[in-house]
């Protein structure tokens, strides 16, 4: 299964997703593909879906905290 996160989706939580969604999608999905893909669907949630017809299997509520990137004159 190859799972593909949306950029917003910040590297330290994506080990944890990934576990989560190996733990509860068991083979394809109905359309045959095997990619998933991690959206951002709102501030704390998260919507894992196909990656090809994009039916969603899950949504889940996560804690992401965005950090802004300082900028240097």
């Amino acid at each position: 299964m190859k799972i593909t996160f949306d950029q917003d989706i910040p590297e330290d939580v994506r080990p944890q997703i990934e576990e989560v969604i190996k733990d509860t999608i068991e083979g394809k999905c109905s359309c045959g593909s095997d990619e998933i893909y991690v959206a951002v669907t709102d501030g704390s949630n998260i919507d894992v879906k196909c990656y090809d017809c994009g039916e969603s299997f899950f949504e889940l509520e996560v804690e992401i905290e965005y950090q802004e990137k300082e900028t240097q004159e």
